[in-house]
């Protein structure tokens, strides 16, 4: 089994400089899909990946899963319409002290000011066939926040978003993918079936559940760039920030350097 997990931001135009890499534009998200259909690859949904991760299913292989993180009002207003066109499902993980509101959360890091999705928004992709997961209630960095916030984010966001569909949300990503085995725990216990970090590569039968890679998919990839990232599953390309964790890995197991902590 080999599934590349794509992970989109905002699908809009960038407005300062610091959303260039987290803004794809709505032409560029609708290429995406089209060289997603043209590669021949199958679009399958979270519960399927974690299902065939449970299962042992070998024969899951060209497969891929679209998620968007932070929940943002112009993955229904732009993202939705062209994976409808498609027929593609996807995974939306939603903020959820923000609904109906603003992104506040991101506005020191130099983003403009955006809408993010209401409820009547997020019924409206669940309806359509969009899976629903949780991104915390304020976007916190999980593994430098104290346990019992940590136990309340992750918890609290779940139930909104339950309250709000009428339904279970099992999925979860961990905010600026950061997260350590406590926090892992945590979610595990929280009656998640999986969750999405940021850590590259595709996911095998061997993958942690709770620790699902995904490639970045960034505003200024270009197609040949998206491409390669689709097949190798990489958060750059060239992978130059890949083959540095990898030579880690390699000190780390040799022993010449400690082992990472903390993600």
């Amino acid at each position: 089994m080999r599934v590349t997990v794509l992970m989109y931001h905002m699908i809009d135009t960038p407005v300062t400089p610091e959303e260039r890499r987290f803004c794809r534009s709505p032409e560029n998200f609708r290429n995406d899909m089209q060289i997603i259909h043209e590669a021949g690859y199958r679009v399958i949904s979270m519960k399927t990946l974690l299902e065939a991760i449970k299962n042992k299913d070998q024969h899951l292989s060209k497969a891929v899963v679209i998620t968007f993180d932070d929940g943002l009002a112009c993955n229904y207003e732009n993202a939705l319409p062209v994976l409808e066109e498609f027929g593609y499902t996807a995974s939306v993980f939603v903020v959820t002290s923000y609904i109906g509101g603003y992104n506040d959360f991101s506005r020191n890091y130099g983003f403009s000011r955006r809408r993010m999705l209401t409820v009547n928004q997020i019924k409206a992709l669940k309806k359509a066939g969009v899976d629903i997961g949780s991104h915390t209630v304020h976007h916190l960095a999980l593994g430098k926040t104290a346990t019992q916030v940590t136990i309340d984010e992750i918890l609290k966001s779940k139930c909104m978003l339950e309250d709000i569909l009428a339904c279970e949300v099992p999925h979860f990503a961990y905010p600026f993918g950061s997260w350590n085995p406590a926090v892992r725990e945590i979610v595990m216990n929280a009656n998640y079936t999986g969750a999405c970090s940021t850590m590259p590569w595709p996911n095998r039968l061997d993958t942690d559940p709770f620790l699902l890679r995904r490639s970045e998919i960034k505003g200024q990839d270009n197609s040949a760039q998206f491409r390669l990232k689709l097949r190798f599953a990489t958060n750059t390309m060239p992978p130059v920030a890949e083959a540095r964790q990898l030579a880690r890995g390699f000190l780390e197991k040799m022993k010449v350097i400690p082992p990472k902590r903390f993600y």
